[in-house]
């Protein structure tokens, strides 16, 4: 009964990585989409509105309007250039959960305009793949709730190392990264299907908010000896 509850685990454990991997890619094309519609699609089409309008202006201003628009098209050709290098799963599986991270949350930094920061108080060795792809997961899941309240707030992220964990925590307010006394608990879309793929790995989901919208997540890894 044991080896057959054993295998029931690594099988879920498995199908969830599949799932996880392929939310992954969709992900990703999602991010590729909002920022060619949302980014290089307003450049360009400013360039081009200045473009046209060089016929009616005198010849210092003409040059003015053709250097401007030169700028404009070379920031397009360079988002362009950023734009083709979501995070992948190799990336993950090469480089490992903390660069994907920054690299995650650089490019939602650019798609949104909003000031996301990433802080790691000191380096962070690999964990096995299974948690690297299902803490990713977890927390593209977790940055995109936060990208959905409050927009004018900046994002907070970060990796605390201590000694028999990692804690991951994403907010909206400095003042929540120590979580205050009395704070209350946040029910959120989607929860109970992260708490499911974090037990899968042995870590711990926990959220908190208050009634104006301030919002604190934390993902807890454990560290294997």
């Amino acid at each position: 009964m044991m080896v057959s509850g054993y295998k029931k685990n690594v099988n879920r454990l498995e199908e969830e990585l599949l799932r996880v991997q392929l939310e992954i890619q969709e992900r990703e094309l999602e991010m590729i989409r909002a920022e060619i519609f949302d980014n290089v699609g307003q450049v360009l089409s400013l360039a081009k509105l200045q473009l046209s309008t060089q016929i009616q202006t005198e010849d210092e201003h003409l040059s003015r309007t053709i250097a401007s628009s030169r700028m404009l098209v070379g920031q397009a050709i360079q988002d362009l250039r950023q734009v083709a290098k979501p995070v992948t799963i190799a990336e993950i599986r090469e480089k490992g959960l903390i660069h994907a991270l920054t690299h995650e949350m650089e490019t939602l930094g650019r798609i949104y305009n909003r000031k996301i920061e990433f802080t790691v108080n000191e380096k962070i060795d690999r964990f096995d793949i299974a948690s690297e792809l299902i803490s990713f997961r977890l927390l593209q899941e977790i940055l995109a709730v936060f990208t959905e309240v409050s927009a004018t707030r900046p994002i907070l992220a970060g990796a605390d190392l201590r000694e028999n964990d990692v804690r991951f925590l994403v907010s909206n307010s400095p003042a929540l990264h120590t979580v205050p006394p009395g704070i209350v608990q946040e029910i959120l879309p989607g929860a109970r299907q992260m708490r499911i793929r974090a037990e899968m790995i042995n870590a711990d989901l926990q959220f908190y908010g208050t009634p104006d919208g301030e919002l604190v997540i934390f993902l807890i890894l454990p560290l294997t000896h």
